[in-house]
C-alpha cells in the first residue's frame, strides 16, 4: 500500500508540474484537484484499516465538504454559474452521504439484523466511495483553473479518470502481491494435478501434471468446485491417451484449508492421518485400501474397480464396512473393460467377488442381506488377524481361506447324516482330504467302511489298525465263474441264475458275520473293503452291493446304534451312471440297489462320502443327495454343468483354475452359508507316504513271476507293490 501511494503521489505531482509549471502548490483553485487526489489516496491506501465502512465514508464525506465549501469560483470567466450548481449539488450529495453513514454506523453496529441499518449500510457502501466523493471538487478545480486551455483540461480529466478512478497502480500492485502469494502457496503446497471428473459421491479423477506422483494409499488435498477442500486417499493411476489420470477416494472435509486454487490437488503426506482415515473407513487398524464398488453389483456378487498392480489374486478375500458390519467377499473372477472418459477410452480392471458374509468365531461366515452402495471402499483382508473359529469336539478344520488365517470348520455328524462328495482330477489333493476326513471320523468313534480298489487306503491308514473284510479267494473265484456262466448260458440262463443266487446267499451269511463283528466291536472303527483280486466288473459291483446292503440291514435292525460312514473311493466304478453305460439289466439293478442303500441310509445313521474324478460318470441319483461338496479341479464340461446346480455359474467358472490343494466347498456340514474357496497346506510327510506307493521296483526284483512256490512267496514278501504287480 505504501509503495502504491508513493508511485501515485509521484506521478500526480509530475502531472501537476506539467499542468501548472509550478513546483510548489500555491493554494489556489488550480491545486484543489491535487489535494483531492492526495486525500483520496492517503485515505484509501493507509487509513482504510482504521476507517472500515461506514467510517471511511464519513471521513471522505467530511473531507469533500471541507474542500467544496472553501472553493472560490467568483473570479471565473467561463462556466461560473454551471460550476456553482455542480458545487452545491456535490455539497448536498456529500452531506447526504455523511448522514447516511452516521445512520448506518449507529443502527447497523447496534443491531446487525436491523433492516434499516442494513439498507443504510448498503447505500453507503455503494455511493460513499472516495473516488465518488472527491471527483466533483476535482473536476470543478480542473475546469475552473485551466480555462480556456481546453487541451490541458482534457489531459487532466483523462489523468483523473485513468489514474484515480481506474486506479491502475493499485490494481497492478494487488495483482503483483497476489502473484507472490500464489507462488509461495504453490511452493508450500505444490499442485500435482487438476480435477478432471468427480464421480458422485466420493470418487475423484485427477489429471496428473508432469512429474506428479500418485502413490497408492497416500493422502492428498483437493480444492473442490463448491469451494470446499477434501482429503483424498489415492487408489491407483492409469494412462489415458498421452496423460496419466489418478483415481482417489474422498474421505473427509479438510479442517484447515490450504491456499490451493480451485480444481487443484496437492500432496499431503501425513501417514498418521492417512492411517486414521483408513481405520475409520474399515473399522480395523492397518487395513489396505484396494478399490471401490462399481455398477452391476448384486447381493451375492460384488463388482469393484482396482489397479492391475493391486497384487490381488483369485481366491483372495476383501471386505467392506456396511452399516457398521464387516462383510467379506472372495474373488472369483476379473476382467478388463473400457469406459468412455471425456471421449477418450479409459481401461479399467473390474474384479468380481462372491459374498462370504460377516464373520464371527462362533458361527463362521453368515450371509449379509444387502449390497454395498456405489463407490463403497474395499479393503484387502490379507493383513488382518482373525479370531479362531470356535470348534466343538464334533468339528474339525477342513481348510483355510486363502490370504487369511480363517479356518473353515466341518461337523462330522452333518457329514455322516447328510452325505458328502469329494471331487477332483488326479493330483489335486482330493484323496488327501478324504483320508483326513476318515481320520477325523475314526477319532470321533464313527464306524467308517471304505470301499477302495486302489490299495492306497490300506497303507495310508495303517496307523488306525483297519480291518479288511473280504470274501475268500475261493468265494471270489466261484462268484466270477457263476456270473460268467449266467452271461454265457442258454437263453434265460435259469439254471445258472439259480446257482448264482445260492452262491450269493452263502456269501451274504459270511458277510453278515464280518459286518456284525466290525460294527459291534468297540475297538475297531475302520474297515477297508479291497477287491483287487477280482477282475470282473460285475463281480465287483455284486460284492460291493452285498456288503453295503448288509450294513444297511444291520443299521435298520439296530436303528442309530452306531454312526456309520461309507466311503466310496473311485465312486464312478462303484455307483456309475447306468443310463447309456451299456450295462445289462442285472447290473443296472445292482447299481440302483447301491443307490437306494445310499439314499435310505441317513434314516438309520448311515452316511455316504463319494470320491470321484468325474461327476459325469457317477450316478446323479447319488450325487443329488449329497448336501456337502468339496470340489477340486475339474475340466470336463459335463461335470461343470452339473456343479452349476450345486454352486453357481460364477463359482463353476472358478473350478478349472483351482490350484493344487485348493478346492471349492459348500454345504450343510460347513460353518459357511455360501460357497467358499479353501486351501490346504502342503505336508511333506503326506507326500512321502503317497510317493512310497509309487516307487519303482528295485532292479533285483524285476523278474517274471515264475518258478517254485518258494520263489513266489519270497517275491510276495518284498512288499505291497510286488503283491499288486
Amino acid at each position: 500500500r505504501s509503495l502504491t501511494l508513493l508511485i501515485n503521489v509521484a506521478f500526480t505531482y509530475a502531472i501537476f508540474i506539467f499542468a501548472t509549471g509550478n513546483f510548489v502548490p500555491l493554494g489556489g483553485i488550480e491545486s484543489v484537484w491535487l489535494i483531492c487526489a492526495l486525500s483520496f489516496w492517503f485515505l484509501s491506501l493507509l487509513s482504510a484499516p482504521w476507517f472500515v465502512p461506514p467510517r471511511d465514508a464519513i471521513v471522505s464525506a467530511v473531507g469533500s465538504l471541507l474542500i467544496l465549501f472553501t472553493l472560490d469560483l467568483s473570479k471565473l470567466e467561463l462556466f461560473r454559474a454551471e460550476l456553482e450548481i455542480i458545487r452545491w449539488v456535490s455539497i448536498i450529495f456529500s452531506f447526504f452521504i455523511l448522514i447516511l453513514a452516521l445512520v448506518a454506523l449507529f443502527l447497523h453496529d447496534k443491531n446487525r439484523r436491523s433492516p434499516g441499518g442494513a439498507f443504510a449500510y448498503r447505500l453507503t457502501d455503494i455511493f460513499g466511495r472516495g473516488e465518488t466523493l472527491f471527483t466533483p471538487p476535482a473536476l470543478i478545480s480542473v475546469i475552473g483553473a485551466f480555462q480556456p486551455n481546453f487541451s490541458v483540461i482534457a489531459w487532466l480529466l483523462m489523468f483523473w479518470l485513468l489514474l484515480v478512478i481506474g486506479r491502475p497502480v493499485e490494481r497492478i500492485g494487488a495483482a503483483w502481491r497476489q502473484w507472490g502469494i500464489e507462488e509461495k502457496a504453490l511452493k508450500d503446497t505444490p499442485s500435482i494435478g487438476n480435477i478432471e471428473r468427480i464421480d458422485h459421491p466420493n470418487i475423484v479423477r485427477v489429471k496428473l501434471s508432469s512429474g506428479g506422483s500418485w502413490t497408492p494409499n497416500r493422502l492428498h488435498t483437493a480444492s473442490m468446485p463448491d469451494g470446499t477442500q477434501q482429503y483424498l486417499i489415492s487408489l491407483f493411476s492409469q494412462v489415458q491417451g498421452s496423460e496419466v489420470v489418478g483415481t482417489g477416494l474422498c474421505v473427509s472435509t479438510a479442517a484447515d484449508p490450504t491456499d490451493l486454487p480451485t480444481g487443484h490437488v496437492c500432496a499431503t503426506h501425513d501417514d498418521a492421518k492417512t492411517a486414521d482415515f483408513i481405520e475409520n473407513l474399515s473399522g480395523v487398524k492397518d487395513a489396505e485400501l484396494i478399490g471401490f464398488a462399481v455398477e452391476n453389483s448384486t447381493i451375492g456378487i460384488l463388482c469393484f474397480e482396482v489397479s492391475i498392480t493391486s497384487g490381488l489374486a483369485e481366491g483372495d478375500v476383501v471386505f467392506a464396512r456396511l452399516g457398521g458390519i464387516e462383510v467379506f467377499y472372495q474373488i472369483i473372477d476379473a476382467e478388463t473393460t473400457e469406459e468412455s472418459f471425456d471421449q477418450n477410452p479409459r481401461g479399467t480392471h473390474i474384479v468380481r467377488a462372491t459374498q462370504l458374509g460377516s464373520y464371527s468365531p462362533e458361527i463362521g461366515f453368515s450371509r449379509y442381506s444387502w449390497l454395498p452402495s456405489m463407490n463403497t471402499p474395499l479393503f484387502a483382508a490379507r493383513s488382518r488377524e482373525f479370531l479362531s473359529t470356535h470348534r466343538t469336539d464334533r468339528e474339525f478344520e477342513v481348510g483355510t481361506v486363502p490370504t487369511t488365517n480363517v479356518g473353515v470348520v466341518a461337523n462330522i455328524d452333518d457329514l455322516v447324516e447328510f452325505h458328502s462328495a469329494v471331487l477332483g482330477v488326479t493330483g489335486t489333493g482330493k484323496t488327501e482330504l478324504a483320508l483326513d476326513i476318515v481320520r477325523e471320523a475314526v477319532e470321533r468313534e464313527v464306524k467308517v467302511f471304505c470301499v477302495d480298489f486302489t490299495g492306497e487306503y490300506r497303507h495310508r491308514l495303517t496307523d488306525l489298525t483297519p480291518t479288511f473284510p473280504a470274501p475268500s479267494n475261493k468265494q471270489a473265484t466261484e462268484l466270477e465263474s457263476q456270473l460268467f456262466a449266467v452271461d454265457t448260458g442258454e437263453y434265460g440262463a435259469k439254471k445258472e441264475k439259480k446257482v448264482l443266487k445260492e452262491g450269493i446267499d452263502a456269501l451274504r451269511k459270511s458277510t453278515a458275520k464280518e459286518i456284525e463283528a466290525f460294527l459291534r466291536n468297540d475297538d475297531d472303527h475302520l474297515a477297508v473293503l479291497e477287491l483287487s483280486e477280482i477282475t470282473n466288473t460285475k463281480a465287483t459291483l455284486r460284492l460291493t452291493e452285498l456288503y453295503l446292503s448288509t450294513i444297511m440291514a444291520w443299521a435298520q435292525e439296530h436303528r442309530r446304534a452306531r454312526q456309520i460312514m461309507i466311503v466310496l473311493e473311485e465312486a464312478h466304478t462303484i455307483v456309475p451312471e447306468v443310463f447309456g453305460s451299456g450295462f445289462d439289466a442285472d447290473t443296472q439293478f445292482v447299481v440302483s440297489r447301491i443307490g437306494q442303500i445310499a439314499l435310505q441310509g441317513r434314516k438309520y445313521g448311515v452316511g455316504l462320502m463319494v470320491i470321484s474324478q468325474r461327476t459325469a460318470l457317477v450316478s446323479k441319483t447319488i450325487l443329488s443327495q449329497c448336501n456337502t461338496f468339496f470340489t477340486h479341479t475339474l475340466i470336463d464340461q459335463t461335470s461343470l454343468k452339473f456343479l452349476e446346480s450345486v454352486y453357481s455359474s460364477q463359482h463353476t467358472r472358478l473350478i478349472p483354475n483351482l490350484g493344487k490343494f485348493e478346492f471349492l466347498a459348500y454345504g450343510k456340514a460347513l460353518k459357511a452359508e455360501r460357497p467358499i474357496m479353501l486351501r490346504r497346506e502342503f505336508e511333506q510327510a503326506k507326500k512321502d507316504a503317497s510317493d512310497a506307493l509309487r516307487q519303482p521296483l528295485p532292479q533285483n526284483n524285476e523278474m517274471e513271476l515264475e518258478g517254485s512256490e518258494e520263489e513266489h512267496i519270497e517275491v510276495e514278501q518284498q512288499g505291497p507293490k510286488i503283491t499288486q504287480l
